[in-house]
């Protein structure tokens, strides 16, 4: 009892980086994907710019509970909600995207334990969540760094980002993160928003899937093993 406690544990906290088969949301090219997800889970801090006339910003990201689904890729749209100091949206400010890599997991996707246990999908079985290897956030791989000695910041490289949104009537940019199925799950993100002079907002969250690609318990879902290995070290590749 006390190991099936466990697992219901582990697969309420899995939840909240999957998507759950239901809703409508557009992709960027302008598709019609049905999924709803169960939210973000995301870490964000609010940031501060200079608007087009030099007025000074607030700049605030957020997100909703959906994703694109695009194989072999996923879409994930977030914004950023330009306003002045005191709610009024700002339109025409530029919005500079960024992303910085965070920390990544080890492991694999097993089959779930038989009925009653809930959810029947595949089970993330995580061996290690290893850091940053960037500490300085400048994406180059400064000595010191390399953690696992492959020569490479390993949780870089796995997503994309438009460069600028410009923000509408509504004070709203968009910014859509494109990264390979098989890198959902297990690949942390920190989405960085800056408009003119300021603190940059940001966003820290894990890369989300779509439950229905996890649902299938005859075919192994994307990243059935981590694109950073299953082994239980940091200290190397495997």
């Amino acid at each position: 009892m006390k190991n099936h406690g466990k697992l219901v544990i582990a697969a309420l906290l899995f939840a909240g980086v999957l998507a759950i088969a239901g809703c409508s949301s557009e992709t960027s090219n302008g598709s019609s994907s049905n999924v709803l997800g169960t939210g973000s889970g995301a870490v964000t801090t609010p940031g501060t710019g200079t608007g087009p006339s030099g007025q000074p910003l607030l700049v605030r990201l957020g997100t909703d509970n959906l994703v694109g689904d695009d194989p072999p890729v996923y879409r994930k749209l977030w914004v950023a909600i330009v306003t002045d100091t005191v709610g009024n949206p700002v339109s025409g400010a530029t919005v500079i995207f960024t992303l910085r890599s965070g920390r990544f997991l080890k492991g694999v996707y097993v089959l779930p334990p038989p009925p009653p246990f809930i959810p029947q999908a595949w089970f993330q079985q995580a061996t290690v969540l290893c850091p940053n290897e960037d500490l300085n956030n400048n994406g180059i791989l400064d000595p010191g760094e390399d953690i696992n000695g492959n020569g490479l910041l390993d949780s870089l490289g796995h997503s994309a980002v438009n460069t600028t949104g410009m923000s509408d009537a509504s004070g709203v940019a968009r910014a859509t993160i494109v990264y390979p199925k098989d890198a959902a799950t297990w690949s942390e993100l920190t989405l960085v928003a800056s408009s003119g002079v300021g603190t940059p907002a940001t966003a820290t969250f894990f890369a989300v899937g779509l439950a229905a690609d996890y649902s299938n318990l005859n075919i192994a879902p994307p990243g059935d093993i981590s694109p950073f290995g299953a082994g239980n070290s940091c200290a190397d590749t495997l």
